[in-house]
C-alpha cells in the first residue's frame, strides 16, 4: 500500500505541469479563411508579427489552425480556430506559461490586444457576436 502511495505521489507530482494564464474562447459558426484571419491579426495595433500553422489528423480527427504573433517586447498570443471531431467550431486566444505565471506585464499588454483583434474578427470576417459569446478564464493570474 505505501510504495502504490509512493507511486501515485510521484505521477501526481511529474505528470502535470501548473498551466497559468489567459484563455479567452466561444464556439463559432465558421472558420474564417486564414489568410483573412492572418492579415486582420497583422494589421491589429501592438501586433508587429504573425506566424500561422495548420494540422489535421489525430484521432478523433481535428482540424487546426494556429496563429502565433507578437507585438512589442510584451504582447504574446496564440489564436487558434479547431473543428473537433463532431464538427463544431472552436475559437480561442491565449497566452499561457507552464510552471510560472507569464511576466504580468505580458498580460497587461496582451490582454487588450486579443480584444482589439476579437473586435475586428467580428467585423471583418463574418463572426457576428464573437465578442458577446467569448468567455474569458484567468487561471491563477491576474486579468485587469
Amino acid at each position: 500500500m505505501r510504495a502504490l502511495a509512493i507511486v501515485l505521489l510521484s505521477l501526481a507530482l511529474t505528470a502535470c505541469d501548473p498551466a497559468y494564464g489567459v484563455w479567452r474562447h466561444a464556439y463559432v459558426g465558421i472558420v474564417p479563411d486564414p489568410a483573412k484571419v492572418r492579415t486582420i491579426i497583422q494589421k491589429t495595433p501592438g501586433v508587429d508579427s504573425v506566424s500561422y500553422r495548420h494540422h489535421k489528423g489525430g484521432f478523433p480527427t481535428m482540424e487546426e489552425f494556429y496563429f502565433d504573433y507578437r507585438g512589442g517586447s510584451k504582447v504574446r498570443g496564440e489564436l487558434t480556430f479547431m473543428i473537433d471531431s463532431r464538427k463544431r467550431i472552436h475559437y480561442s486566444q491565449s497566452l499561457f506559461a507552464l510552471l510560472e505565471p507569464p511576466p504580468q506585464q505580458y498580460i497587461d499588454a496582451t490582454l487588450p490586444v486579443m480584444k482589439r483583434i476579437e473586435l475586428r474578427l467580428e467585423r471583418e470576417a463574418e463572426l457576428p457576436g464573437l465578442q458577446s459569446s467569448v468567455r474569458q478564464d484567468c487561471i491563477r493570474v491576474v486579468c485587469q
